[in-house]
C-alpha cells in the first residue's frame, strides 16, 4: 500500500514546496486526500501514508526554507491526512 500511497500523493509532496502554507501547497493537499480516499477509500494504513509521505521529504531537493529536520512536519500532515480520511468516513456513513 506504501507506494500507491507515494503515487497518489506525489502530486503534492513530490512538490519542493509541499510542506508550506502557501494557497497551492494546500490546493494540491486537499487534491491528494481526494485521489488518495477515491483510490484506496477510508482504510488508508496511516503508518504507510507516513512512510510514503516521509520518502517524499528524503527525496526534497535542498532549498531555502525546506525545514532540517522533518519529524515534526510530517507528523502534522499526518494528523490532518488522517482528520481528512474520518471525515470522508463519517460523510459515507
Amino acid at each position: 500500500m506504501e507506494h500507491e500511497i507515494f503515487e497518489l500523493i506525489k502530486p503534492w509532496a513530490g512538490v519542493p514546496t509541499w510542506h508550506t502554507t502557501h494557497p497551492l501547497d494546500r490546493g494540491r493537499f486537499l487534491r491528494a486526500m481526494n485521489n488518495l480516499v477515491t483510490e484506496l477509500g477510508t482504510q488508508v494504513d496511516m503508518d504507510a501514508f507516513e512512510a510514503a509521505l516521509r520518502k517524499h521529504a528524503d527525496n526534497n531537493p535542498a532549498v531555502l526554507g525546506n525545514p532540517n529536520h522533518w519529524d515534526d512536519v510530517i507528523a502534522q500532515f499526518v494528523v490532518k491526512a488522517e482528520l481528512l480520511i474520518e471525515y470522508e468516513a463519517e460523510k459515507q456513513r
